[in-house]
């Protein structure tokens, strides 16, 4: 063959269009399954129904003022046993409780999160529903909430 007619030839095929039913490779962007919620809008100061429908819904809400303890009689983990600490002497006990409009513990959304004995939780499960809470607090309602209870004991000194 002419070599100026393969120069020609492959000329031309270089410059072709791509032929109408063959349509270029498409990478398509990575798709999220996500679904961003639109942010609520605060609640208005004193919208009462509003603010325990939302405390309703997410029980670990957001408040102004989040449950505290106002009477803690009997303390718990007290006296313990020694079965009840780890050989270190150690003890932690972490329980979630519902804390209602009227300051008291729903004993029914009792949770317990991590305790490193079974003794521990119980102590704080017998004792905890005898306790007085401030209610938490949104937009200056009083509202249920939960409350996140923590008591831990050091290891002894060597």
């Amino acid at each position: 063959m002419n070599p100026r007619f393969l120069l020609a030839l492959v000329a031309l095929t270089a410059c072709a269009k791509t032929p109408p039913d063959v349509e270029p490779e498409v990478v398509p962007e990575p798709v999220s399954n996500v679904r961003i919620a639109p942010a609520e809008r605060p609640v208005a100061y004193g919208d009462c129904v509003e603010a325990r429908r939302r405390a309703a819904s997410t029980p670990d809400l957001p408040v102004d003022r989040i449950p505290a303890i106002l009477v803690a009689k009997p303390p718990a983990l007290e006296k313990l046993p020694a079965a009840a600490r780890r050989k270190d002497g150690s003890a932690e006990v972490k329980v979630d409780v519902l804390i209602d409009t009227l300051g008291k513990a729903d004993m029914k959304t009792f949770k317990v999160v991590t305790a490193s004995s079974p003794l521990l939780a119980n102590n704080v499960k017998a004792v905890i529903g005898r306790w007085t809470f401030s209610p938490a607090e949104l937009a200056g309602c009083k509202v249920s909430r939960v409350f996140h209870f923590i008591a831990n004991a050091p290891a002894r000194k060597k």
